[in-house]
């Protein structure tokens, strides 16, 4: 019964570990949302300050055209364009270790 009690608690935090740090990213910015995906991928591919500001910028772009997607009713055909634009972007900026790191 101990242990019942001891494993439904540590169930409990952990799901609302889980759900403070997603409420917290639901209140980011794009801009944010976007810079902290950027800062990932600096981090995993090693991204010097130039390809980081190019990054960014394509990866915003790939947010908008998100947002354009869902603005019109979540059109896969508007999704799709979007990251394909992006892909193809990246592949100008990164080297070709960086896009195989990246898998595109």
């Amino acid at each position: 019964m101990v242990t019942k009690k001891i494993l439904i608690g540590t169930l409990l935090i952990i799901v609302s570990a889980i759900g403070v740090k997603a409420f917290a990213h639901s209140r980011l910015s794009k801009e944010e949302k976007v810079k902290h995906i950027t800062e990932k991928m600096a981090k995993k591919l090693s991204l010097t300050d130039e390809q980081k500001a190019k990054v960014f910028q394509i990866n915003l772009d790939r947010a908008n055209g998100h947002e354009d997607a869902y603005k019109q009713g979540r059109k896969k055909e508007v999704i799709q364009n979007a990251v394909a634009k992006w892909r193809t972007d990246l592949k100008q900026v990164l080297n070709v270790e960086q896009a195989q790191k990246l898998k595109i």
